[in-house]
């Protein structure tokens, strides 16, 4: 399935490795098979048999027709090849790297580094340590208090007073009505921070930054979307159709891992197991049992009932890139939530997610939290509309310049942004 990916708008340079792994790698390892065959050796095959490879990347099915030895003894696990236009020097490039390539060594711990959870680490701490020095300081206060009562009691007894012992409770009672002013003070100040810190929580809830969830099988995001280059919709293949990006079905992933049955490391390899075992499909075999499982998949993106959210409307009309929303994915082991932090940081960098007009960063930098109202108020205030190349946008235009005074108070600034197309309306986002 070389050929299938290998789309002539896409190729650039001869950068073998750039090339293959671009638009290679979906479907071919090159020492592997996957669901097409390994490509190491393959170039050579072809020319001892006297074959011509370049025709049968352009055109695969005239060499099955015509029964071409090299092409019938292809054996692919998913479909067929389909040809592309491309070059001889292009399919040079890619096989210089295969030919060259070899497997790197398995890295420190595994696949999954971190596993399910590993975001967890960088929470923070700080309220173990302050409920610990808390805790100490209470006991110093209480220990200097029972000392000082026993100091009192001595020195009236030295005194020859009567010695009028008080439980902690009188005492504190009687404390705190000889300094009123002060006990009126520090409790106001309690209230006040109490109250803060209740409408600080309460601004928390439904608020999902950081969320790492722990899920049935620890799918590694930066092998497959980082080292792989696969493209978030293959398997997230319903974002640019529909409200939901949805999950990809174990039939998307035994696409690859009917051959692919191992990983770099035997906790990888495990971990496709599970894969197998939810399709039904013995790997010693390479067939099917019919014994499925569904794979209980834990979501980690979660918005309030009453908010309407559409990933066809951002991601194929107003082309948002998907790190927009969803932090650098080519570095996560497991799914999760980004935070604003790592997100603004894409923004900052560009993180190759650049306009090549503009040579400015794709990603938009935000201050409020992911997945709050604020943040896509904010989003929409500050993300700019492109009005060519746009079916959608094209007509909005036309409608905008039939009434001149609103298009020119529109265009005023030279640029449209998402609120001054109706995108701070509350029908929009909430039913």
């Amino acid at each position: 399935m070389l050929a299938s990916f290998l789309s002539i708008s896409v190729l650039f340079g001869q950068d073998g490795s750039a090339l293959f792994k671009q638009n290679c790698a979906s479907c071919h390892h090159p020492v592997k098979n996957g669901t097409g065959p390994a490509l190491k050796g393959a170039k050579a095959k072809w020319e001892a048999a006297g074959d011509n490879i370049y025709e049968w990347v352009r055109n695969p099915q005239a060499q099955y027709e015509a029964g071409v030895k090299s092409a019938l003894a292809i054996q692919y696990n998913v479909g067929g090849m389909n040809g592309q236009a491309v070059s001889d020097e292009e399919i040079d490039a890619i096989f210089e790297y295969v030919e060259a390539y070899n497997p790197p060594p398995p890295p420190d711990g595994g696949d999954t580094a971190g596993g399910p959870g590993a975001g967890s680490d960088r929470e923070s701490s700080s309220w173990f340590w302050f409920l610990v020095i808390g805790l100490i300081l209470i006991s110093i206060i209480v220990s200097l208090w029972g000392v000082r009562r026993q100091l009192k009691y001595a020195n009236q007894e030295k005194e020859g007073e009567k010695v009028e012992e008080q439980d902690l409770k009188e005492e504190l009672g009687s404390w705190a009505w000889r300094n009123l002013k002060l006990v009126s003070v520090l409790g106001f100040i309690a209230t006040c921070a109490l109250v803060y810190w209740l409408a600080e929580r309460g601004y928390q809830v439904g608020v999902f930054e950081d969320y790492v969830p722990d899920q049935p099988i620890a799918f590694n995001h930066s092998i497959h979307a980082g080292d792989n280059e696969i493209d978030c919709q293959y398997c997230h293949n319903s974002a640019s159709k529909s409200k939901h990006a949805g999950i990809p079905t174990v039939n998307v992933c035994m696409n690859c891992h009917k051959a692919i049955k191992e990983g770099r490391s035997a906790a990888g390899t495990a971990e496709i197991a599970k894969i197998h075992e939810a399709a039904g499909f013995n790997p010693e075999t390479n067939k099917y049992t019919g014994e499925t499982e569904p794979i209980k998949w834990i979501k980690a993106h979660n918005l309030p009932d009453h908010v309407y959210f559409s990933h066809a409307q951002h991601v194929e009309v107003g082309k948002i890139e998907c790190e927009n929303c969803h932090g650098p994915v080519k570095t996560y082991t497991v799914g999760r939530t980004a935070n604003s932090e790592m997100i603004n940081e894409m923004a900052i960098t560009g993180e190759g997610l650049r306009d090549p007009q503009t040579q400015k960063s794709k990603i938009i930098q935000l201050e409020n939290q992911v997945l709050t109202m604020g943040w896509c108020i904010e989003c929409h205030n500050k993300a700019e509309v492109k009005m060519e190349g746009s079916e959608y946008y094209d007509d909005i235009h036309e409608r905008l310049k039939r009434d001149k005074e609103l298009y020119k108070s529109v265009m005023e600034d030279g640029k449209v942004n998402v609120k001054e197309f109706g995108g701070w309306e509350c029908a929009k986002c909430h039913y």
